[in-house]
């Protein structure tokens, strides 16, 4: 099958590439005018609330950063389905590839840790969710457990915000201009992102999530994380939360590395890749009160 016509430039259409930059961009810019109204960094809740109810731009700019954080996400994987589809890592030396393997990585880890690290009932309980996690990881999973919280176990959400804020997106901005040597989007991608963005947060205001200590039947998070709640439900920790992504990434990282073995490589991403995708489905529509299983 012929992929090329599934990415074929379309005249008002700008490249994945050029929308992932530039909803990267705007997620960033409207990151930095959000911090002056966080009035305590320590209650990122309390701090979001306060904007989003001091007015109507308050609320839009705050769902800006929402949809431009969804969209850097969502762009960023169609654009690695892209190269994969093309088969673009065929002109990568390894070394360059693993960069950008990692670029992907981290580029999940911006946009989920600011998810973390708003304080609401749904990203507290996807922080529980990712402690367990990392705990049945071993010594590295210890390891990275401490990393984020920086030794401050009384206030994770602290801890987590400031590594959204610096630590993976400076990476996330080191590591993309590694890749394009450039770091400015091009001009009209950057406006159409910028109106789509600017138009959904004008037309269905970005949701800050539940309060801390409201009582749901059932707790959700954000749509790329829901597969992941699913296989919780049913599969163990350990190969739900980290035999499952590392797979993913170790497969992207072996493709230049086994020209021979590229097909079957391929196809083992594309069947994890749809497994996600279905757990996901099931998670958003038919798990109910207690995370119970509602098919009719």
């Amino acid at each position: 099958m012929n992929y090329e016509r599934l990415f074929q430039n379309r005249y008002w259409l700008p490249k994945l590439g050029e929308i992932t930059l530039s909803s990267l961009q705007i997620a960033l810019i409207s990151g930095v005018l959000l911090i002056p109204g966080m009035q305590s960094l320590s209650e990122p809740f309390k701090s979001v609330s306060t904007i989003v109810n001091s007015g109507l731009f308050g609320h839009f700019l705050q769902s800006c950063h929402t949809y431009a954080g969804d969209l850097f996400l969502i762009a960023l994987a169609l654009h690695s389905v892209e190269y994969l589809l093309k088969r673009s890592f065929t002109a990568y030396h390894w070394k360059s590839w693993l960069w950008l393997v990692i670029l992907l990585a981290v580029g999940v880890l911006t946009v989920f840790s600011g998810f973390l690290s708003m304080g609401n009932l749904e990203s507290l309980e996807a922080t529980q969710i990712m402690k367990h996690i990392l705990k049945t990881a071993g010594a590295a999973g210890e390891v990275f457990f401490g990393f984020l919280l920086m030794s401050s176990q009384n206030n994770s959400t602290l801890s987590i915000l400031l590594h959204h804020v610096a630590t993976f997106s400076i990476l996330t901005m080191v590591l993309t201009h590694m890749h394009l040597k450039r770091f400015k989007a091009d001009v009209y991608a950057f406006y159409y992102t910028l109106v789509l963005i600017a138009f959904l947060a004008l037309l269905i205001p970005a949701s800050i999530g539940s309060h801390p200590s409201a009582e749901l039947a059932v707790v959700k998070g954000p749509w790329y994380f829901r597969g992941l709640q699913e296989m919780l439900a049913w599969i163990p920790a350990w190969l739900a939360g980290v035999v499952f992504p590392l797979s993913i990434l170790g497969l992207l990282t072996a493709l230049p590395v086994w020209a021979q073995r590229q097909n079957l490589i391929l196809k083992a991403i594309a069947v994890l890749l749809i497994f996600y995708l279905i757990e996901s489905f099931i998670a958003t529509f038919f798990r109910g009160a207690g995370w119970q299983l509602n098919v009719w």
